[in-house]
């Protein structure tokens, strides 16, 4: 019998120090519970210059944003441009990452403790998620965002005239709403 109690209190005083760990040191899986995401200016401006430049040769352009997570927030520490096909077709305009390229970023991203909490692309004209925005995006993270920008970069600035989308469990990519964008991205100096 006293073995049981033992036991029985081993695991009690585990399964607390679990708690504790894990309440402590432990992130939640996913981006789902993130409230809050920063944005460097400076990023913000990076992405413009190069969307404007791409676009001038007539090309949509894909922009990463990486970093890490702290509790409810999401800090992003890195603006990545993966190798990409860009394309011109009868269809109109696209991007193109390889898998070769995809393997690249998720081991870097492994190796600087990071992940990917959005992706930001240009489109020629208006702002808004198509279907191969749907299905081929890079972020396939529940929680993730996408945001497009309109006319190459060359008609807003700071996003201003963007759509943002997230990636919900229920509806796919959900394009939020003004007070959603404002109260969940913050850009930063």
């Amino acid at each position: 019998m006293s073995i049981c109690k033992c036991q029985r209190l081993d695991l009690v005083v585990i399964r607390k120090i679990f708690l504790y760990n894990y309440a402590t040191y432990m992130e939640p899986i996913g981006l789902m519970h993130i409230k809050t995401v920063y944005i460097p200016q400076e990023f913000i401006d990076a992405v413009y210059l190069e969307f404007k430049d791409t676009g001038l040769k007539g090309f949509e352009r894909l922009a990463l944003f990486a970093g890490q997570k702290k509790g409810i927030e999401f800090f992003v520490n890195y603006l990545l441009y993966p190798k990409q096909q860009l394309v011109k077709g009868p269809d109109g305009l696209s991007f193109h990452v390889d898998g070769d390229e995809l393997e690249r970023i998720g081991d870097w991203l492994y190796q600087n403790n990071c992940c990917l909490v959005g992706q930001i692309h240009s489109h020629p004209t208006g702002a808004y998620h198509s279907e191969a925005d749907d299905t081929l995006a890079l972020i396939t993270t529940f929680g993730g965002l996408s945001i497009v920008v309109p006319d190459f970069g060359n008609s807003d600035h700071n996003l201003k005239g963007s759509a943002f989308y997230r990636l919900l469990p229920e509806t796919g990519w959900t394009k939020l709403y003004p007070n959603q964008i404002t109260s969940l991205i913050k850009i930063t100096d």
